[in-house]
Parts: structure tokens; C-alpha cells; sequence
């Protein structure tokens, strides 16, 4: 997440599309912590092993920290495309990269967000935005480490919208999903602003955004959703998955008790999209001693917690996407 908010190459396409393929894993390592469901009770379907490869790859010191208009960053853009590639989903227009500019101290600062969609078999003209930023902080030294490697912010963000994706290609939705892996949001959720602003299907076809920023690290098991303050028409939603058990799903951080950066509605890259009146949720774990530190490295995610948060989220995205109308009347009615 930004720090100026409240919170928070063939060798790169080889790698992701190596990620693209693997047998169907039950659980992450239960030896990292967390909680993950026993796979009688609760379906399994986002490959657990693959959804951590993408972390553990995405952290790594070879992509130095993924700063926008870095080549650590360049290198990032080009793993997730090349992952994107092979989910199944498809671009929005020409390419799955989408360059945007912003201006920082004066001078023009060059950008990309990478976008697939799939096509909803039943209301193929309405979207569900589902995103995450693969950017990072960059920053200097700090005890002799000067990589800000950013697994948990937000690598892990990434993975799971690139899972996320590859699930629905496989199981096209009712409604159409767009996937977003935004960047420069360290930079002032400047990725997402250009989608807002821009976006690649018409405005009023958007009917939701899941954002996802930090979702692999709580030894405790909890994950937060935030939204349903701002949106009631989705608390119905956040029960339903919270009945499931997967994880310690809670809500807050938000509402007028929330203040300062004890509020996340704007916190993240769900931010423009608020502001553009369009219903969100956000999915993120508390900050943690690794929040913006070098030590925010792949071995201090909780693996088990991680499957068990991206699979609730897709309980989530499952539940909105066979009862969207609610929702949708909400969207129609703020515009």
C-alpha cells in the first residue's frame, strides 16, 4: 500500500508460464501457519502451490522491489502478463498492457497496468473489476537490506488475482470479470486512477471492484473486508462467506469511529473507484512488523492463511456474481 495514502525478458515468461501448469494442490504448507479448511468440508479450487509460486517469484531479489518505471518493475509487468497468458482469460483490445503516464516532481512518469477479461455467460455487459497493484516501493537501505521485496505488499495481491483469473477463465461467470494488475500504486494508486478515468469497457458497465492488497501474512488467521459500511447491499455477501469459516473474516476499519489510518476506504486501490461511486470490497490483513520493510520477504507469509483468504475471496466473488442485480440497482441509482 502507498505510503502517501492512509495504509499501505523470455527468463520472466518462462517462469510464470511454468505456473500455468501443475497438478491441483489441496492446502498450502501447514508448517507456515494459519488456518486452511479440512478439503471435505469446504471445496478446494485455486491451486494452492501455484498461487504461492507467484509470491515467492514476484519477491524475489532479482526483481528489486518492483518500483514503477524500474526494470525490477519492467520485470514484474512482464511476469504477470506472460502468467496472465496462460490463465485463458483474454485482453482488453489489443494487448493485455496498458501504459498510462502521471507526473511526479515535474517530470512524466511512464506506467502499465495489465488487464485480461472473461466474458459472463448471462450479462456479458455488466463487469466485476477484480484487481490487485504488482508494483512495490523500491527504497533505500535500511540494516545493511535494501531490497523491499514486498511479498505480502502486494506480490501477493498479484498471485491471487492471476489464480482468480485462471479459475473463471475455466469456469466462465454470469456477469463478465475484468482482472487488473495495476501499477504505481506506491505512487498514489496511480494505475487505478487511469483505469477510472479511462476504462477499457464503458464506465457504467462497471458494476463493482474487489480489490485485494495484502492478503498473505496473519499468523493470527484474520482477514478484513472492507466496503460494507460505504455499501450495505454487500454485508449479505461478507455473512455468507463468513458462515463458510475459511478464515477469521471480520469487518471495520471503515465508518465514523474508523479515523485516520485506522480508516482503509480509500486506502488502497479501491480508492478511485469509491470516489467514482462504484461499490467495492477490499480484502487485507492489519499491518504487520514487515509493512513497507525490507523484511516483508516471501518466508514470513503465512502460506496455509494465504490459500484459505484467496479461496474466501472467491467464495465472495461467486456468491456477487449469481445475485449481482442488488448491487448493480446501487451502481445505477449513484451515478
Amino acid at each position: 500500500m502507498p505510503m502517501t495514502v492512509t495504509r499501505r525478458s523470455s527468463l520472466i515468461a518462462a517462469l510464470a508460464l511454468g505456473f500455468s501448469t501443475g497438478c491441483a494442490s489441496p492446502r498450502a504448507d501447514s508448517a507456515t501457519g494459519g488456518t486452511s479448511a479440512p478439503a471435505g468440508a469446504r471445496p478446494i479450487r485455486i491451486d494452492a502451490t501455484r498461487l504461492v509460486g507467484h509470491v515467492r517469484t514476484l519477491a524475489a531479489d532479482s526483481f528489486a522491489g518492483r518500483r514503477v518505471a524500474t526494470p525490477g518493475g519492467a520485470m514484474a509487468r512482464a511476469y504477470v502478463r506472460a502468467a496472465f497468458e496462460g490463465t485463458g482469460v483474454r485482453p482488453v483490445g489489443a494487448s493485455f498492457e496498458h501504459p498510462f503516464t502521471f507526473a511526479r516532481h515535474s517530470t512524466m512518469v511512464p506506467g502499465s497496468n495489465v488487464i485480461g477479461t472473461v466474458r459472463g455467460t448471462r450479462h456479458p455487459g455488466r463487469y466485476i473489476v477484480v484487481t490487485a497493484h504488482y508494483d512495490h516501493v523500491g527504497g533505500p537501505a535500511v540494516n545493511g537490506d535494501s531490497i523491499y521485496n514486498g511479498a505480502d505488499d502486494n506480490a501477493s495481491g498479484t498471485g491471487a488475482v492471476i489464480e482468480l483469473a485462471r479459475y473463471f477463465a475455466a469456469n466462465p461467470p454470469e456477469n463478465s470479470m475484468i482482472f487488473v494488475a495495476f501499477d504505481a500504486e506506491e505512487a498514489g494508486l496511480r494505475g487505478a486512477r487511469a483505469f477510472v478515468a479511462g476504462p477499457p469497457v464503458p464506465a457504467d458497465s462497471i458494476i463493482m471492484n474487489v480489490n485485494l492488497d495484502m492478503v498473505s501474512r496473519s499468523p493470527a488467521g484474520e482477514l478484513y473486508a472492507v466496503g460494507t459500511y460505504a455499501y450495505p447491499v454487500l454485508r449479505s455477501h461478507i455473512e455468507r462467506a463468513k458462515q463458510v469459516g475459511r478464515v477469521k473474516l471480520l469487518t471495520g476499519h471503515e465508518g465514523p469511529t474508523a479515523t485516520g489510518s485506522d480508516n482503509w476506504t480509500n486506502s488502497s486501490d479501491h480508492g478511485p473507484f469509491n470516489a467514482a461511486k462504484i461499490p467495492f470490497l477490499y480484502f487485507g490483513v492489519e499491518d504487520h512488523p514487515g509493512y513497507h520493510k525490507p523484511s516483508d520477504e516471501f518466508a514470513q507469509i503465512t502460506q496455509a492463511f494465504y490459500a484459505a483468504a484467496v479461496e474466501t475471496v472467491l467464495d465472495v466473488l461467486l456468491d456477487l456474481d449469481r445475485s449481482l442485480e442488488p448491487v448493480a440497482v446501487v451502481r445505477r441509482a449513484a451515478r
